[in-house]
């Protein structure tokens, strides 16, 4: 199922590498363990520009997703997205 989500999303983003390294969920840090997918949206540009760059993204790992049966959880996969005219980043989705 997916989730479609909303508002302003938190990103640490690692200078040197030019990536973002995690994203605030649920009130903590989750590192991102893999970038899925990246793609570029331009379009309606005759009216009202949209300039977007999508990411999604597998998230988790670390001592804090470790379930009570000593195995990992398994990633969370969402899905970002940068507007390439302010630079800030937003929700779109999360998968389950």
């Amino acid at each position: 199922m997916t989730e479609l989500l909303s508002g302003a999303a938190e990103v640490r983003v690692d200078e040197r590498a030019g990536t973002i390294s995690a994203v605030r969920l649920g009130g903590c840090w989750q590192p991102v363990r893999r970038v899925a997918n990246r793609w570029v949206v331009e379009t309606d540009w005759w009216r009202a520009p949209v300039r977007r760059h999508y990411l999604r993204l597998l998230l988790g790992g670390g001592a804090q997703l470790l379930r009570a049966e000593g195995g990992q959880s398994p990633p969370e996969c969402v899905e970002l997205y940068r507007d390439l005219d302010t630079g800030l980043w937003h929700w779109s989705r999360r998968y389950d």
